[in-house]
């Protein structure tokens, strides 16, 4: 997967949390500062207006719906937890 290749309202298979697999659907994509990435998200990035993946996600076992609260990665981050899931490492 590519940084291209997410898209807002996908499902995307993540890396499993607490032993669980857990499901991410987009639901917006957006350009913050870096400043702001590292304050809100705690993560440093050399990229001046990195992309923000904002998502909700649930675990596969459960049908239980979507969790409430919306989560964000920097999309590089999003990536490479699906990443990790499609390639098992």
């Amino acid at each position: 997967m590519n940084r291209g290749a997410v898209k807002v309202d996908h499902c995307y298979s993540m890396t499993s949390v607490n032993g669980r697999h857990t499901i991410a659907r987009v639901t917006k994509l957006f350009r913050i500062t870096a400043m702001a990435a590292y304050e809100e998200i705690g993560t440093e990035t050399l990229e001046l207006n990195p992309i923000v993946v904002q998502f909700v996600w649930r675990h596969a076992a459960y049908p239980t719906g979507w969790s409430t609260r919306r989560q964000q990665l920097l999309l590089d981050d999003f990536v490479s937890a699906a990443l990790k899931e499609i390639t098992g490492t």
